[in-house]
């Protein structure tokens, strides 16, 4: 049967038919920025389509048919590559050179029992769900509904954003000191579709009055060092640029990274504090520190397509993901 498509709702979703019968809804996103209507397959299955603010239903409507073609052949790649949805068997966390092993050891009552020893833990719940996951040297244990693999998966989830949350920003810290970047904090977050983001600091009042304009300097030259610029008169890569200071949001997945790979992804975010785009003077700023970029840029990419199921983005509703 030929694929089919209803136009969106007005509850900001749109259904698409495939041609085998399959039916997946997408959910409708406008933004002020967008040019042209996009469609995107998160790797836990999720449509977004996201399209420009101020296009009307009617416009939605007609772009979706073209997105048809598309979304047959990504979801049979998706479908193919869908991974198994079960607990792992260890979990490796390589900034640290650490393994885990995973294993499911009883009901809640038991883990309580066993909770009394030294070992740290951690309670995770789902409506009336309840599981315990309790830590000790190499080895998580699972204390709940052994069938329960959304539940084990949310308490892996959680486990590993406290130990990104202790890891990640003193290896990033580390890395801005050595290289003389200005760093005013580092966030830990579960971003849905980045590794990572970096944003400048507002400059306080002492700074914001040290900046006003003196006698013998241009407006302009005064405005451009407001916004973060170099004037006229200042070199290439002047000291305000070099020195401006950022806060930076990591995923917390970026533990489950290579180290190299995590060492290019703080480079990445780093290099923004100087050069807050991807222009050519970026791409020279980030191949100082990161000589291999492109490669470890491609290799960030597969990454993100290769995260074990447990810990894919919306697999399992947190209302802790912020």
């Amino acid at each position: 049967m030929p694929a089919k498509i209803a136009a969106p709702a007005p509850d900001a979703t749109a259904d698409f038919t495939l041609a085998d019968g399959t039916r997946l809804t997408a959910r409708v996103r406008r933004s002020p920025r967008a040019r042209r209507a996009r469609l995107s397959l998160a790797p836990d299955g999720g449509l977004l389509l996201t399209v420009p603010g101020h296009w009307s239903p009617s416009a939605v409507d007609q772009a979706l048919p073209r997105f048809l073609p598309w979304l047959e052949r990504a979801w049979q790649r998706h479908q193919r590559r869908a991974p198994e949805k079960g607990l792992p068997s260890a979990v490796v966390l390589p900034l640290p050179g650490l393994e885990f092993r995973v294993e499911t050891a009883g009901d809640l009552a038991e883990g309580r029992r066993h909770s009394q020893a030294r070992a740290h833990s951690l309670l995770v719940s789902q409506g009336a769900r309840r599981l315990l996951l309790l830590e000790t040297p190499g080895l998580l244990r699972l204390f709940g509904p052994p069938e329960d693999a959304a539940l084990g998966a949310l308490a892996l989830r959680r486990w590993c954003r406290e130990q990104a949350a202790r890891l990640l920003p003193p290896y990033l810290l580390h890395l801005a000191a050595r290289e003389g970047f200005a760093v005013s904090g580092v966030s830990v977050r579960d971003q849905r579709s980045r590794w990572g983001s970096c944003s400048r600091t507002r400059p306080d009042a002492r700074e914001q009055r040290a900046a006003r304009p003196r006698r013998g300097v241009s407006f302009k030259d005064f405005l451009g060092r407001l916004l973060g610029g170099k004037s006229e008169n200042e070199p290439a890569n002047g000291a305000a640029v070099q020195n401006a200071a950022g806060h930076i949001n990591l995923n917390w997945r970026a533990l489950l990274l290579p180290v190299p790979l995590l060492e290019h992804l703080c480079w990445h975010e780093l290099c923004h504090l100087r050069q807050m785009n991807h222009s050519p003077a970026y791409r020279a700023e980030l191949a100082r520190f990161s000589p291999h970029w492109p490669d470890m840029e491609k290799a960030l990419n597969r990454a993100w397509r290769d995260l074990p199921w447990w810990a894919l983005p919306g697999t399992v509703p947190d209302a802790r993901n912020r």
